[in-house]
């Protein structure tokens, strides 16, 4: 479409929005909501099509709809992939008329398609851009390492989401740091997201419903981080019968069953857990990793009580546990508990509610066991949420969310104490840290004309650090450091220590240029109150969380993005093209020689950083058919710069330089290839440009000795990254809707024993530097596993 005529569509909804309320003098509302004729639950996605007047909607999250329209007799159609399709007359003469429908699942389609909760159009009709929305029942298909089905890893597929290398912990989301992320199960934060310190997802993909990604236009409702949200939310539970699923692995085996509690099948229940023993596998590599010892396990539960049709309580519990064990006498246990309580009710077809209670607690320790040295080092954070969200439709046309938040934070940055009577380590333990935050949103999408949908929204957070605690005042006019204290303040308890807060706008906007393709637009700004604590490139479990305080403001950012989305063959391919830029502005950085474990004076030793972040994704995908799959390109540039008045905390003379997960070229082709008989054969190509790292430029003498000198901070760059998985999958099901089943995968991961370097070191060996390579995986590795349904 040219560029004049986007304008004149443009203009001509302004003016027919000005005699809109004239016009809707005469309409009258078709309401109702959808259910599924299995669990009784709302159906969203669904299409609802007045085919003689050319006009339609889609049902929300709880499957209510709404249409307008003038009075006379109507057939509307509703159709949903994977259920039957049904036709329903209404009515309307002068009052609005209700209309409830069920639609039942179609079992014919079982095999061909997998029910994802989105329209097949979703990536040009619907108004959100730069989201990502897994489809949970393709995920076996997929190639992983120790054959292990890992929802984490499958993001890092997608256009714009990479790691900083093989068996990393968290995710990286355009070039944000794995902090920057905002991961939710069943609306609880989710602080570690790992097994063995990276190598696996902590999430067991039986018990996950759905998971999206918001790598960009980040919903109102939402904030606290800078770069991306992750929802996810467990099963339901299911309503008809008592189901179990389940897998054996070479490293790890999971159990999940649910069914109804009651005969009325209004309460349901969901439980499930997954343990590994991974030591056995470990014993099977070289030295000294063969003396490695470790072990996890984690669990699901959640329990929903349906009162009537349109409301439910629903609780829910997630626990993982993790040990880890070098053959250095040290120990790392780290432990996540999530609880969350919901009450849900749908008022009328306009107007419905949540009530959410949350609490997570994160807990590390690590225990060292040496001969003198023995003593348990932790570290704690316990976040408790309550929230309120609300939706009003006072129309088809407007989508208003709105709602609020309070939030209490503590933690312990660390605490060490020793274990043993002969140990020669000495108690110290850092001041805990509170904080309240509360928020407020109000969002509306709107629907003016058929080709327009825009969705605007402001969000504005309060945060607030207070006592007990105490803050150290540093000399002005000199760098900040231990020797530069002046006094000490000490704060009572619930007393401020700092306050901060801001207004957070949110806007998006779509036209549709064609029935098949659209143009999207969206910009938001978020803060972050909650900093991650590291100074190495992934995730490690001594890393802690610090509060933002009267010397560590909060960080905020600010992303704009441009979206082109064409789909071709009636949504059988999807393509879209994404542009990029974010700004982001007081971020966490470290002096040279920072020292931050146990650090008492930390802020000393901390930065105010600049980042900039660029980009342009580019995906083609295939949805349907024997070959279905992904070919993802992105380039991406992150950047970051410190600017301060002093020569000594300047890095890189106060150049921009290379962010940590600036890694310019990423390429994924992802396949999977149904052949007869129930065999899958899947794939996975991954290209990445090698990570900025920082290299020795020279030597110096310090006491008569050598020592390498390292002074321009990620001038270097590991070698690029590259790597090819195959697996095999066998789907037992003879016939469609088969309620007892198994399957069998055999998965390869890193066919072609690629040895990945994860990071390049120098040591000083005699009068000569030495470089050395670690790579995590170098070889092939083979999995097996057997799943069952019952």
């Amino acid at each position: 479409m040219r560029p004049y005529s986007v304008c004149l569509r443009l203009t001509l909804g302004l003016v027919l929005l000005a005699v809109s309320a004239v016009r809707a003098q005469d309409r009258y509302w078709i309401r109702g909501r959808i259910t599924d004729g299995a669990s009784g639950r709302g159906l969203p996605n669904v299409s609802i099509t007045i085919k003689k007047q050319g006009v339609g909607t889609l049902s929300d999250s709880t499957g209510a709809y709404g249409l307008r329209v003038l009075p006379g007799l109507y057939s509307l159609t509703y159709s949903r992939i994977g259920y039957y399709s049904r036709s329903v007359p209404a009515d309307v003469s002068r009052t609005d008329e209700v209309v409830d429908v069920m639609l039942n699942p179609d079992i014919r389609q079982l095999e061909e398609v997998s029910v994802t909760g989105r329209a097949p159009d979703a990536n040009v009709s619907a108004t959100q851009m730069s989201v990502v929305k897994l489809d949970m029942k393709s995920l076996r298909n997929i190639p992983v390492v120790f054959g292990e089905v890992d929802v984490l890893k499958a993001l890092t597929l997608q256009p714009g989401v990479s790691t900083v290398g093989e068996g990393a912990g968290g995710f990286n989301v355009r070039g944000g740091r794995t902090d920057q992320n905002l991961v939710l199960l069943d609306g609880a934060p989710l602080y570690n997201t790992s097994h063995l310190l990276g190598l696996l997802s902590n999430l067991n993909a039986d018990a996950i419903q759905d998971v999206t990604l918001y790598k960009g236009g980040i919903p109102a409702a939402y904030g606290g981080r800078l770069s991306s949200l992750l929802l996810m939310n467990t099963k339901t539970g299911e309503t008809d019968r008592l189901s179990s699923t389940g897998g054996i692995g070479l490293m790890t085996s999971r159990l999940l069953v649910q069914g109804p509690i009651t005969k009325d099948k209004k309460l349901t229940f969901l439980a499930g857990g997954r343990m590994a023993y991974p030591s056995l596998l470990l014993g099977l590599f070289p030295a000294p990793t063969n003396r490695n010892r470790a072990s996890f396990y984690d669990l699901n539960g959640r329990i929903t009580y349906r009162f009537t049709p349109n409301s439910q309580l629903t609780t829910t519990l997630y626990r993982s546990f993790d040990t880890f064990k070098f053959p250095q006498d040290t120990l790392y246990t780290t432990q996540s508990t999530l609880l969350t309580a919901r009450f849900s009710q749908r008022v009328n077809t306009r107007l419905s509610f949540n009530l959410t209670a949350t609490q997570s607690d994160y807990r590390f320790f690590l225990d060292g066991q040496g001969a003198a040295n023995t003593y348990r080092y932790r570290s704690t954070l316990r976040q408790r949420d309550a929230r309120f969200d609300g939706l009003w439709m006072p129309r088809p046309s407007h989508r208003i969310e709105f709602g609020s938040s309070l939030t209490a934070y503590v933690l312990l940055p660390g605490a060490i104490t020793p274990t043993g009577a002969r140990s020669n380590i000495i108690s110290q333990t850092l001041a805990a840290e509170q904080a309240r935050e509360w928020a407020g949103y109000l969002s509306d999408e709107w629907t003016p004309l058929r080709w327009l949908s825009i969705q605007v929204g402001v969000r504005y957070a309060r945060f607030s650090n207070i006592g007990p605690g105490e803050a150290y005042q540093y000399a002005e006019g000199v760098p900040r450091s231990r020797e530069t204290i002046t006094d000490t303040l000490h704060y009572g308890s619930g007393k401020p220590v700092a306050r901060y807060g801001g207004w957070e706008p949110r806007m998006t906007a779509r036209v549709n240029l064609t029935t098949a393709s659209s143009l999207k637009f969206s910009y938001h700004r978020t803060r972050q109150f909650l900093h991650l604590i590291s100074n190495t490139t992934a995730i490690s479990p001594v890393d802690f969380w610090k509060l933002s305080n009267a010397l560590v403001t909060p960080a905020v950012a600010d992303q704009w993005a441009v979206g082109y989305f064409h789909n071709f063959r009636d949504n059988q391919y999807e393509t879209s093209l994404e542009v990029y830029r974010k700004e982001m502005t007081q971020l966490v950085e470290y002096r040279n020689g920072a020292t931050l474990l146990l650090n008492p004076a930390l802020d000393a030793d901390l930065l105010a950083a600049q980042g900039r972040a660029y980009g342009v994704e580019v995906s083609v995908q295939k949805t349907r058919g024997l070959l279905t799959g992904l070919l993802a390109y992105t380039f991406a540039r992150t950047l970051a710069r410190v600017q301060t008045t002093y020569a000594r905390d300047q890095i890189n003379g106060g150049a921009w330089y290379p962010s940590t997960f600036d890694r310019p070229h990423n390429l994924t082709l992802a396949t999977q290839w149904k052949w007869s008989r129930g065999w899958t054969f899947g794939t996975n190509f991954i290209y990445t440009s090698g990570r900025p790292t920082t290299y020795p430029d020279g030597t110096y003498r310090l006491n008569g000795s050598k020592v390498l000198d390292y002074s321009q901070r990620n001038a270097d760059r590991i070698p690029d990254y590259h790597r090819l998985d195959v697996s095999f999958t066998k789907d037992g099901r003879r016939r469609p809707g088969q309620h007892r089943y198994s399957n069998w995968s055999v998965s390869f991961y890193n066919v072609y024993a690629r040895k990945n370097p994860y990071s390049i070191y120098f040591q000083r060996v005699n009068t000569t530097t030495r470089s050395y390579q670690l790579s995590v995986f170098g070889t092939i590795i083979p999995s097996l596993s057997w799943n069952f349904n019952y």
